[in-house]
This record gives structure tokens, sequence and C-alpha cells, in this order.
């Protein structure tokens, strides 16, 4: 474990600009420099470094960080590669701490798998290279599927020998211990305490995580006696099938600077499109695609392309995967390859720009892609076009964001020849019963002892949590500012806080919340706000916030103080006010929400008494703050 006193030394010594420009072409613009942004293709730079406030920030993709977030977002680093990338560049020694026995025999444990399973690929790759056998038969195999030496190398494909224990035998002799050979899934144990080679006469594919690790293996049998054609590693320490993406290590940079992810299902699939030129390409071999994997997706783009089989079962993954994606906020095309075709064997019959030009003319929305695999315009049951139609406005309904759901229902309700209205009540219809189910599972799961409070895209919420991020925004860049307010010297943070302690006030976001609550404990610990304490959080939901909030009064910082009457007049008192004003606003969005809830328990005719008299005080007390809020703006 590095000490806190050495991550503070990385922060204090590192400089922004400098580890940066080792990556980009970087021009002084005023104080700033600014270069064209790493993680994604544009012409005009808008990718700006500030060293005095030490962050980076694209205004085209939105990325942006401190200098260890620049080396992970760009690296695929975990939070302790990139600070040792930092400490290394800077000649910082890094003695780490001592952990307590517990933590040590985790991170032993968990290190020795890793370091197993490197054994192993390496092994694998010298049996694959080095052999007579690996080349007859691993080596012979990748060639007829046309992947060059290259493509081999690069994937770090390899071959395990048929004569059992061979593996085994070599890591024993390594030095590798029997039992986190056994832990690693890399042998097994038979019904008579037996071991035994896992992947022994296969061709194998190493699984890396998101980082570019080894953690686990897919192979591929050529033996008819093998129980299994296909072998995937089982999990361990390190290896969770549904958190990993086969080829996202090579391909995240790819992803985020073309904006966009094709999403396959084999591992060759991978491999041949990445031979034929377009490597923003992953695959969830092994297990079906799950919120996780789009969550790691979504780092770098929210766009994505499913390039699935058209068998009955890749159609069903299809329909699943829409749904998984739909429910991220993930915008979603699928494309389709002629009969008997799939992306490893297309791929190779096209030249790069034939497949590129072929790939973007049949990527359909999933809308067109549902009417389509459903034979909605063939069918003439009145039945089972009823139930197609439901199906499709089904996924719809998945979908957040209630502006992207009324879009899809105002473009799609005539070919699916319904009315706008009875899509857009269908919807609704199917999101209440969504909700409903949710709402009876979390009843019936024990507490963990916290919740997560879900974004939503309710008109009333959205204005509110703008309000909230009014009030971040003004505590992260004005919060040390003080004026004077009834002969008595205050800050903006000490206004504010004050504020919403008093009112018991929280932030609806949870996000928003971390934020403010890390502010609080910053406070306490330095007596005001600390930004590079904040900025430099190794919890990276603090850090990034911090970053953007910075980063946008930074670049446009003259344009927002006169659009907030911060500059002009008497600087104290202008600042009082445009605090207060953000505090009656936040005030004000939490009632206007709370009115909302109970307007539509109205509408729906499930209100009591209780609840109208409510409704009638939060009426008249939006009233009072919306006349404060007049006479504060006067």
């Amino acid at each position: 474990m590095i000490p806190q006193e050495t991550i503070d030394k990385i922060f204090e010594t590192a400089r922004i600009e400098e580890i940066v420009k080792d990556f980009v072409d970087l021009k002084k613009a005023g104080v700033n420099y600014k270069g064209r942004c790493p993680f994604h293709d544009e012409k005009t730079p808008s990718f700006i470094v500030s060293p005095t406030k030490g962050i980076y920030k694209c205004f085209g993709c939105g990325k942006g960080g401190n200098s260890i977030m620049f080396i992970q977002d760009l690296q695929g680093a975990n939070y302790p590669e990139a600070l040792r990338y930092v400490a290394e560049k800077y000649n910082i020694e890094i003695i780490e701490e001592q952990l307590t026995p517990q933590q040590e025999s985790k991170l032993s444990a968990k290190e020795g798998q890793f370091i197993a399973t490197k054994f192993a690929s390496e092994y694998f790759q010298n049996t694959l290279w080095e052999t007579e056998e690996g080349n007859s038969i691993g080596l012979s195999y990748f060639k007829e599927r046309g992947f060059t030496k290259e493509i081999i190398k690069q994937f770090k494909l390899g071959y395990s020998p048929k004569k059992q224990h061979s593996f085994e035998k070599a890591a024993i002799k390594a030095g590798y211990d029997k039992d986190v050979l056994i832990e690693s899934s890399l042998i097994g144990v038979n019904q008579e305490g037996e071991s035994y080679d896992k992947f022994r006469e296969r061709i194998i594919f190493p699984i890396h995580s998101y980082s570019g690790k080894v953690i686990g293996f897919g192979g591929r049998a050529f033996n008819p006696n093998n129980k299994s054609k296909y072998l995937n590693s089982s999990e361990t320490l390190i290896y969770d099938k549904s958190k990993v993406l086969y080829g996202l290590n090579i391909a995240k940079q790819a992803i985020s600077k073309i904006n966009k992810c094709f999403i396959v299902e084999g591992y060759t699939d991978v491999i041949a499109m990445h031979q034929n030129g377009i490597t923003n390409v992953v695959s969830a071999s092994g297990t079906a695609l799950g919120a996780y994997q789009i969550s790691l997706i979504k780092r770098s783009t929210n766009n994505v392309i499913l390039l699935f089989d058209g068998d009955s079962a890749g159609i069903k993954a299809s329909i699943r995967s829409i749904n998984i994606c739909l429910k991220a906020e993930m915008n979603v095309k699928l494309a389709s390859f002629p009969e008997g075709e799939d992306p490893d064997s297309y791929s190779k019959k096209l030249t790069t720009n034939e497949f590129q030009d072929y790939l973007d003319k049949t990527s359909v929305n999933f809308v067109d892609y549902l009417i389509d695999i459903y034979k909605l315009k063939e069918e003439k049951d009145p039945a089972e076009i009823i139930e197609i139609k439901k199906k499709i406005i089904l996924s719809i309904s998945e979908i957040p964001d209630v502006f992207s759901r009324e879009e899809y229902c105002k473009i799609y309700h005539g070919k699916l020849g319904v009315s706008e209205q009875a899509i857009l009540q269908q919807v609704s219809k199917a999101r209440a019963m969504n909700k409903s189910v949710l709402s009876s599972r979390v009843r019936s799961r024990p507490s963990s002892g916290t919740t997560q409070k879900k974004y939503s895209s309710r008109p009333a919420e959205k204005k509110l949590q703008k309000q909230e991020e009014e009030v971040l925004r003004l505590l992260i860049n004005y919060g040390n500012e003080t004026f004077v307010s009834q002969d008595e010297k205050i800050s903006v943070s000490g206004m504010i806080i004050n504020e919403l302690q008093e009112d018991e006030i929280q932030f609806t976001n949870s996000q928003y919340q971390k934020l403010y609550t890390a502010i609080i404990h910053n406070i306490e610990d330095a007596g005001l706000i600390d930004l590079q304490k904040l900025t430099n959080s190794s919890d990276d939901e603090i850090s990034k916030q911090t970053v953007d909030l910075i980063a946008e009064a930074h670049s446009i910082s003259k344009n927002w103080k006169q659009r907030h009457n911060i500059i002009t007049g008497r600087e104290d008192e202008k600042l009082h006010k445009t605090t207060e004003k953000a505090i009656l606003s936040f005030k004000k969005g939490i009632v206007d929400l709370k009115i909302s809830d109970l307007q539509q328990k109205l509408q729906a005719e499930d209100i009591n008494k209780d609840e109208m008299k409510k409704l009638s005080e939060l009426t008249k007390l939006k009233t009072q703050i919306a006349k404060l809020l007049g006479r504060n703006i006067g």
C-alpha cells in the first residue's frame, strides 16, 4: 500500500502540463495550454491544460481530471499503477506500507494469481511459436483463419500441448505453488483427486483486464473426445466474467476517439475486425452482455453497435442486449450480415473501407431492427401484430430519459401503425409496471443500510439537479470568498452550509451529496475549501466533479461572473445576492419536486387528506420563496 505521505508528494511534484506533453502536442494559450484531445478525434483543439489549476479538460468529449487521472484515462491504469507511473517520472521513491495480515493475505492471493496467469500466458505463447506441436496445430489453425503473425502476437494467442501435466510440470518447475495454479483455474482436480491441465490440447485466447493484465483464458479444443469445444477460465479472485470485455484493453482508446463501440460475439470476431483495421470492437465472450460490461464501454462512448449472429441464439442475445444498453442510456444500433456470415468471415472478404462502409450502411436503429426481426410488416394475424408492437414499445420504455423516449415515440409511431398519443400511453404504462415490480423487489430485499438515488428525467427533478449543481459550482469556485452581511463577515461556503443544515436539506443526486459531504469534511480539516485536495481525491467521482466545476468556471469565468453579477458593482454585495439566489432556487426546486409528486397522486386520485393539506402548504411556501427570489433579482 502506498503511504498517504508519498501520494501527497507525488501530487505536489507532478506538473500536469509536463505529464500531458508526453502524449499530446501542447501549445501555449495565455496562462493555459491547448492541444488536440487524445481521447477522441478532433480537427479544432478543444483540449485545455491548466497548470495553475492542475487539471486537464476536453470541451469536446468532456474528459477531465488531474495528472493521475490523465494516466488512468489514457493508459487504462488503476489508481496505484498511475501513481507509480508518475512517481517514476519524477524519481520519487515509493516505500510500501506494511499491510495487516488480512490485507496482505487477500492482496498476496490476488497478486499470486496475476503472476500465475502471466506465466501461463507466456508459456502458451512460447508453446505456440517454439514447439513443433504448437506450430503444426495452433499456428496452422490461426493461419487458416487468416490471422497474420502480427495480430497473433498483438493478442498474445497461444497453444497448450496435448501431453497431460505439461503445463503443470512447467509451472511447478518455475516455482509456482500447485494450490495457486488450482485457484487461478489453470489446473483442475478430478473426483479421484488427480490434477490435470485445464486447457490441455487447446488454442489459447488470453483474457485481459481493463488495464491490460492477463486474468483468464479461453480455449478451443480440436480433439473430439474433449467434452466441450470451447472452455473459459472459472471465476477467480481476479477474473469475473460478468465484468470483463474481450479486447477492451486494446480497443478502449479507439472507442474513445471514434466515439463508437462495436460489440461482437466471439474472440475471433474481435481479432478479425482488428486485422481489417476496425479496432473499436469488443466481445462479451463466455457470458451474456451485462450492465457492468456496458458501464465499462460507457467510460469511452455512449454509442454501441451490436454485431451478433443472425441465428435464433444471436437474435435472442441481440434483443436482450438492446434493453440492457437502453437502460444504461446508450444509443443502440445493430448491423446484420448476409446469411452464413459473421464479423470474422465477412471482414475477410472485404477491404477495410468496404467493410466500414458496409457497417455504416447496414447499421440501423434498434426500433427498425426489432420491426424487421419480428417481421411486423409481414405479419397478418392481429393478435401477433399487437404482441409484436407491445414488445417493441416495451424496449422503448426502457429508455430512462423522458425526452429521448418521447422522441422515439414521435419518430416511430407511424412505422408501428400506432398514434403518437397511444404509444406514449403504452410507454408510460410499461414504465409504471416496471417501477411497481422494481419497488416490490426492493421492499422484499434486505436493506444494505445505504440508498443510491437514481437520476430522474422528470422535469421538476431535472431542474432541481441543475439548481443543486449551481450551489456546488458556487461552493467550488467561490466558497472561500467572503462578504459582509448584517455587519458580520461570512464566507460563501459558510452561508450555503448554514442555510442547508438549518433546513436539514440534502442533495437529491447522490454524487452531488457525496461531493458536498467531501467539501464539508475539507472545511473541517483545513478551515477552508482546499481545491487541490478535492481534485486530487482518490475517489474518482469527487475528483471528476470538482474538475468539471472548476473547468467550466475557468473557461468562461468572465462571462459566468458577469451573468451572475459577481464582478460589477460592489463585489461583496453582488456575491451575497448571487449566493442567496442560488440557495433560494435550490429550496424552491425541492418544494417544486414535492408539489409535483403530490400532484401526480392527485391526478391518479390516490391522495389522502393529510397529503392534500401538505400540497396546500407547499404551494403557499412556493409563493413565498418566489417573492424572495423576485426581490433578490431586483
